[in-house]
């Protein structure tokens, strides 16, 4: 059984998805949300927040919860190579400490992004990256078992493009959503930064075929030693 604040948040979810609640729309207020759903405010919030790390709602203080509007980024398979061999190229120090590894039933948005279905289970994975032994990145990331059986924290300590391409799948290209995230009180621990310093955050989607999702990461960026380049063609 699902903990209430999932369900909860499973449940925005699919009000969002149905134009219930459209892009820029303001939610109802906290209280009139507690007693919509009959819960507690820390209840509440705990759905709030898991929504907001997705990218889907935003928190305006002093003024309220938003549906955030879609501002995502494609990149083409070409460009695409993992950040591990990236700062490798460039002469640096990498290595990356696993802080979370289990197996989960994912929430309602987790699952819809890769494609699973209700009693589907994935690998629920938290990870910092380092560069010369300075954490730049929080990573959690989230890869469907049925793909992945073998995955291993040995595995997720060293390149995770590097493990899925070693099991022949092709790597098609990788779908980006990025905005900027101030530090809460773990990030603040994590990234050695104040708290509500602003950071990068980065929800990417990795696709072997068009449409079709083998990761689904959300990528918290310090930017001290790293950086981004975009470009069209």
């Amino acid at each position: 059984m699902k903990p209430v604040y999932i369900s909860i948040a499973d449940d925005l979810v699919y009000k969002i998805n149905e134009g219930f609640y459209s892009e820029g729309d303001m939610l109802p207020t906290e209280v009139e949300l507690c007693e919509i759903y009959n819960v507690s405010r820390m209840t509440l919030r705990k759905s709030l927040a898991l929504l907001a790390e997705q990218d889907l709602l935003v928190r305006v203080k002093g003024s309220g919860t938003y549906v955030k509007k879609n501002k995502s980024a494609i990149h083409g398979a070409a460009e695409l190579t993992g950040f591990q061999q990236e700062i490798k190229k460039q002469g640096k120090e990498v290595t990356t400490k696993v802080i979370t590894f289990e197996i989960i039933h994912p929430d309602a948005m987790v699952g819809e992004r890769l494609c699973l279905g209700p009693t589907d289970q994935v690998f629920h994975i938290e990870r910092i990256r380092y560069i010369n032994n300075e954490a730049e990145i929080f990573e959690r990331t989230y890869m469907p078992v049925n793909m992945f059986s073998d995955l291993t924290v040995e595995i997720m300590s060293g390149s995770k493009y590097s493990y899925v391409r070693s099991k022949g799948i092709s790597i098609y290209g990788n779908k980006q959503i990025v905005s900027v995230e101030l530090a809460d009180k773990r990030l603040s621990k994590v990234l050695d930064v104040k708290v509500n310093h602003p950071l990068l955050k980065v929800i990417s989607m990795g696709e072997y075929e068009k449409g079709k999702v083998f990761e689904y990461s959300i990528n918290i960026f310090r930017l001290n030693q790293y950086s981004f380049e975009f470009y069209a063609r």
